[in-house]
């Protein structure tokens, strides 16, 4: 069996003991400073990749010690930067920076030099950083195993879209949520399930489910008791982490709430 992540907690294949407890208070002030590291990650990335008409050249990678930028090729040589949230530090191609010891500022400074060291003269667009972050320790581990979780989560629901274009899945840093998107008709119409740690709109990590543009029988899905529709700042429907964490089969009730993720193409088309 393989181990994932952390030393709190051990991972076997995606599947947590017992989900983190992921406060929001207590979050925030490391997801802002993590958030500030992947602007810094975003913006290495676009230096190198072409843009995307799906705006996917934003995204970082789930992995199984933490997020990873997309690959770019630097003198031929394949190069992506990672957030290691097991070692705790930033690394790319050898060179690596501890979490705790660096700002994203200086983390940002630190690739710009790396790059003139290999010769590379590329503009890095600065990040609209946070006002204030700190990092800890024990809030990024817990964040770390329950991203694992649901990418993995996420992972097996793309599996089950057959038809249609299927996104990869990847945590945006503006808003620092991970998701996956399908367009199931091949066009505009998407569906979209997603993570988030929690913002203005909703005070706690949540997961998300929304459709664009939203068909009428949207709204009439059934859901889990433990989901509710949102109609402040956006519409779709909520499943608070705190209901995954508490529930006894998180797995069985993370599929009752991606029920309608499986049957957006019928939705859809109506």
């Amino acid at each position: 069996m393989e181990c994932a992540v952390t030393n709190s907690q051990l991972v076997y294949n995606g599947l947590v003991r017992s989900l983190p407890n992921l406060q929001y208070d207590r979050l925030q002030p490391t997801k802002a400073y993590l958030r500030d590291v992947a602007l810094v990650l975003g913006s290495l990335q676009r230096a190198f990749i072409a843009p995307h008409p799906f705006d996917w050249q934003h995204g970082l990678e789930v992995n199984m010690r933490g997020l990873s930028g997309q690959s770019f090729l630097i003198a031929d040589e394949e190069t992506r930067a990672t957030i290691d949230l097991v070692a705790q530090k930033v690394r790319i191609a050898g060179s690596k920076w501890p979490l705790a010891e660096y700002a994203a500022p200086e983390i940002l400074n630190n690739i710009r030099l790396w790059l003139e060291s290999r010769s590379v003269n590329t503009q890095l667009e600065i990040p609209k950083f946070s006002d204030s972050s700190t990092f800890n320790e024990q809030q990024a581990r817990n964040y770390a195993e329950a991203l694992w979780w649901v990418d993995m989560r996420f992972r097996d629901l793309a599996k089950k879209l057959r038809i249609g274009l299927v996104s990869p899945i990847l945590l945006y840093p503006h808003h620092f949520d991970l998701s996956l998107t399908w367009f199931p008709q091949a066009d505009n119409r998407q569906l979209a399930i997603g993570f988030s740690t929690g913002d203005e709109t909703i005070n706690e990590p949540y997961m998300y489910l929304t459709a664009y543009p939203e068909p009428k029988l949207f709204k009439s899905f059934k859901l889990p008791a433990e989901a509710h529709r949102q109609s402040e700042g956006f519409s779709g429907f909520i499943l608070p982490y705190a209901k995954l964490r508490a529930s006894d089969q998180p797995e069985k009730l993370f599929w009752d709430f991606a029920k309608v993720f499986t049957t957006g193409q019928e939705l859809l088309s109506r």
